[in-house]
């Protein structure tokens, strides 16, 4: 009995054990549940303040982004509207006449395209003709003092206007510019690269002539106001070249000077006839054309080529394309102006050389044959021609700039660093002229005195002052004319004379005066619509 009691009591216990065991394992299951639903109430939350700020993140982000869509929406529908007027206003500008081009022409590049002339060049390649545009006098060009506006730019520098004016009366040293000519003067010939014409050698002009060296700026055959080739490439154009100097009638041996692209076609020329060439001067060469900017693909792909250049020389970008310019090159510190870079722009949409333009461009030999001919040319590798070479500061750095001194090395005589702070031809129309005179110099320095001339000439010239002085003496016309004689007869805005007989007519707005002395009479004239006034006086 007792050994039964005590096994009773033993599942007692047990039972019991097991109902306190249960007990807390139910407590640690409600506690468990009570934490799940704390969680799951907490990670509700999150996930409600995390939507909440992703909505408030995309009311803040959507005004943004419908101005972007709408900015971009804008532009690609200006660029279409302008493909499709493109396409469908096409015209072949090559047949269209000259004039129609002039009438829209900015200023600056009128003036040049009124300073040069036209001359006819045989092409003895295929028995033609072509028209060729050059430059061989100067025109003065007047730079006044800098005006400071009282504005300042971004980095704190004030703004100065510095405008060059046109002036072909009066040059700013008032000095005259010496009378040269392809037949007393040493010759050099100014070859412009593939963006530019002759218009970026205008102030040059000036310098070099002052120097007492004929200067020849043309804009080579597809470029410019030249006519283009049936090939525009560069191999077609340095050939021309030859048959340029025959039309010029020039013989002896010249200087090139040669920018940009246009190192490449003038070295050629001067590897294939060396005779006519005494001395280059290169200006920021670039001569590996297998190295080219990213826009000249652009340029070649079909349809978009003309597109793009059309878009960018448009004359409706003209303000927007100036300040890009002069935030890039410093353009408002410097003497170019919105005009100067329009002509700049201009030159390739005259007639049809955007075409021209392309066709060039596409023509470019990238297998690198033509520049490893040209850096293993007997000019590059031997002292055969005096050649020295102007680099800009931001040209310095270049593969170009670098290819070229490494493998011209052997011929260059003198290398000088120009420091511009915008456009090169813009800012240093001198340099060009100190490298030709050194050179020249170095050849001959009597080749810059300027000779004698002939006796009858000479004596041409005495009679032909004379005869311009008695003239003046007896019969003057003028502002205001003033002449005193036994006859005093002037015509002017102001005629006025005094004479036994005195005589005068007064034009336009002005009126005529005359006095007359002794047993004479005065007598005057005023005309015009306006009012003439006639007094005597009889003394």
């Amino acid at each position: 009995m007792v050994e039964e009691t005590k096994s009773t009591l033993k599942k007692r216990d047990i039972k019991k054990e097991e109902q306190v065991d249960n007990e807390v394992i139910k407590d640690k299951k409600k506690d468990d549940d009570k934490n799940k639903k704390k969680e799951e109430e907490q990670q509700t939350t999150a996930t409600l303040q995390t939507a909440s700020k992703k909505i408030e993140r995309q009311h803040q982000v959507q005004p943004k982004n419908a101005f972007c869509i709408r900015f971009f929406g804008i532009i690609l529908i200006t660029i279409v509207t302008f493909s499709v007027w493109s396409v469908f206003n096409h015209n072949n500008n090559r047949n269209i006449d000259s004039s129609f081009f002039i009438k829209e022409m900015p200023e600056p590049l009128l003036r040049h395209f009124q300073s040069g002339q036209m001359i006819p060049v045989f092409d003895k390649s295929n028995g033609g003709s072509f028209n060729l545009f050059i430059v061989q006098q100067t025109i003065d060009w007047v730079r006044p003092d800098p005006k400071y506006t009282g504005e300042f730019d971004k980095n704190g520098q004030p703004i100065i206007i510095r405008e060059d004016v046109f002036n072909n009366n009066q040059d700013i040293t008032n000095e005259e510019t010496p009378q040269t000519n392809s037949i007393d003067n040493e010759v050099a010939l100014l070859i412009h690269g593939q963006t530019t014409t002759s218009f970026a050698f205008r102030k040059t002009i000036k310098y070099i002539q002052k120097e007492r060296i004929h200067p020849i700026a043309i804009d080579l055959p597809c470029f410019g106001f030249s006519d283009p080739l049936p090939n525009c490439s560069y191999s077609e154009i340095a050939d021309r070249l030859d048959d340029i100097l025959d039309s010029l009638q020039i013989r002896k041996p010249i200087h090139l000077v040669l920018y940009d692209t246009g190192a490449a076609i003038g070295t050629s020329f001067a590897i294939k006839h060396s005779n006519r060439v005494k001395s280059i001067v290169y200006i920021d060469p670039h001569i590996d054309m297998s190295n080219t900017p990213l826009y000249y693909n652009i340029i070649k792909t079909p349809f978009f080529g003309q597109l793009y250049l059309q878009f960018l020389t448009s004359p409706y970008l003209s303000t927007i394309r100036y300040k890009l310019l002069a935030d890039r090159f410093n353009l408002l510190n410097s003497f170019t102006r919105q005009s100067d870079v329009d002509s700049y722009f201009y030159c390739l949409r005259y007639r049809n050389n955007i075409q021209n333009f392309i066709d060039t461009v596409k023509s470019l030999d990238t297998t690198f044959r033509e520049t490893y001919r040209l850096t293993n040319s007997p000019i590059a590798l031997n002292r055969l021609k005096k050649i020295h070479l102007i680099l800009t500061t931001r040209y310095i750095s270049s593969y170009q700039s670098q290819l070229f001194q490494n493998k011209f090395s052997p011929s260059i005589l003198h290398t000088d660093s120009t420091e511009t702070f915008s456009l090169f031809f813009e800012d240093n129309p001198s340099s060009i002229s100190h490298q030709l005179v050194d050179i020249i110099d170095s050849i001959d320095k009597n080749l810059r005195i300027e000779k004698p001339k002939p006796k009858l000439q000479q004596q041409q010239q005495q009679q032909q002052q004379q005869q311009q002085q008695q003239q003046h003496q007896d019969h003057s016309h003028g502002a205001h004319g003033h002449s005193h004689g036994a006859h005093g007869h002037s015509h002017g805005a102001h005629g006025h004379s005094h004479g036994a007989h005195g005589h005068s007519h007064g034009s336009g707005n002005s009126h005529g005066h005359s006095h007359g002395s002794g047993n004479s009479h005065g007598h005057s004239h005023g005309g015009g619509d306006q009012f003439g006034l006639g007094h005597n006086y009889g003394m």
